[in-house]
């Protein structure tokens, strides 16, 4: 079965890992790119070993990033949720309050934020009831035929449990620490955080890396903190908060100076080139890109901080019929997906400044682009 097939038969817990495991070939399946990982295969990574579960585990979270975040990104069609309502998702998932999301969207009311949470949990209840539905529908339907509906497999994937304050599986081997700093600061040492991870352990050492941003026995404002973590994620509040009760930086009671904490793990020099020295290795390129119809020469051109997961969502679209743009959708269906090529037209080796004056450059080079190859009409698929 291809996997994007099995993207939307498979259980509700194996569709939010992002894997799957089909037991009759003992592989474990990427719902999202449709890679394979046998059972019984060690798999190496950076010189640590995997068995395959864990190692499709990682290979999700290393290609796709959060799931959360793939859902968000496909478009309406598949979703069903319009752009306001993906917003507030991801604002609810982050766990900003009402108020702060009122001043975050620049309008409304904390009334009207809980409006819109009532409807998205009425919307959940249908979603319940109308997979239920269709359930008894197609139970019915093997029960006419004299069959018994097969029943899902459950995945051998392990699960993990988060540990307790201070255990001290809250420690991590130094290659632990290094690769998961490269996994969740996918632009650069010094770039943004792709997400807050949800386990302690994972959080403390985002957090590590992070405070070495500060400068010890410097006192600062709760401006100046907020301004620094700003630069990290959009949700500073909450990096503020967590570094507090991991006891990373410290306070006076009213709030009116921050600084690190004495003991608090910073970057040495030693492991900072170590890092950087990985993350050249792994460093995904960001640009500018071109999908291309090697039959008739039509491009699409776009953009991207992370080509790679574009082209993977936009393949993914592409398989499931609801691409973002009809002409392409159009010749994908009709030449199959061997007929495109993926095509780096120019890199940005270097981005200067905050996130937004990086996608504002990516934006620029894809300017230039488009009105250097002019993909429209018989050359391309821009309308």
């Amino acid at each position: 079965m291809d996997h994007t097939e099995l993207f939307w038969k498979v259980p509700l817990k194996d569709l939010k890992q992002g894997y799957y495991y089909q037991e009759p070939t003992g592989e474990y399946i990427c719902l999202v790119c449709g890679q394979t990982f046998e059972k019984g295969i060690i798999y190496s990574d950076e010189g640590t070993f995997y068995e395959a579960g864990k190692f499709a585990e990682r290979h999700v979270a290393r290609e796709h990033g959060s799931m959360f975040d793939f859902f968000l990104g496909l478009n309406k069609k598949l979703t069903g949720l319009s752009d306001l309502q993906k917003s507030l998702l991801r604002l609810f998932y982050d766990g900003y309050s009402d108020n702060e999301i009122v001043k975050k969207l620049d309008g409304g009311s904390a009334s009207t934020i809980r409006n819109h949470r009532f409807a998205l949990r009425e919307k959940e209840k249908q979603a319940r009831l109308f997979l239920a539905i269709m359930e008894l529908l197609e139970q019915k339907n093997y029960e006419a035929k004299g069959q018994d509906k097969p029943t899902s497999r459950k995945t051998s994937a392990p699960v993990q449990k988060t540990a307790a304050a201070g255990s001290k599986s809250y420690d991590t081997t130094e290659e632990e620490y290094q690769n998961l700093v490269l996994t969740y600061f996918k632009e650069g040492l010094d770039g943004p955080l792709s997400t807050f991870p949800t386990k302690a352990k994972r959080k403390l050492a985002v957090l590590r890396h992070l405070i070495g941003r500060f400068e010890p026995g410097v006192r600062y404002t709760e401006k100046e903190v907020n301004a620094i973590l700003r630069e990290a994620y959009h949700d500073y509040v909450t990096l503020r908060r967590y570094m507090i009760e991991f006891g990373l930086l410290d306070r006076e009671d009213d709030g009116s100076a921050y600084w690190v904490q004495e003991g608090a793990t910073a970057m040495t020099e030693e492991r900072r080139k170590e890092l950087v020295r990985a993350y050249n290795e792994i460093k995904r390129p960001m640009g500018v890109y071109r999908i291309r119809n090697k039959l008739n020469g039509k491009s699409w051109i776009g953009s991207s901080a992370n080509m790679e997961a574009m082209w993977n969502r936009t393949r993914f679209e592409l398989s499931m019929k609801n691409g973002r743009s009809k002409p392409l959708q159009n010749d994908w269906d009709e030449y199959g997906s061997e007929a495109f090529e993926f095509e780096v037209l120019e890199e940005l080796k270097e981005p200067k400044g905050s996130r937004k004056d990086t996608a504002d450059e990516l934006k620029a080079m894809e300017a230039k682009w488009i009105g250097k190859l002019q993909p429209f009409g018989d050359k391309g698929y821009h309308e």
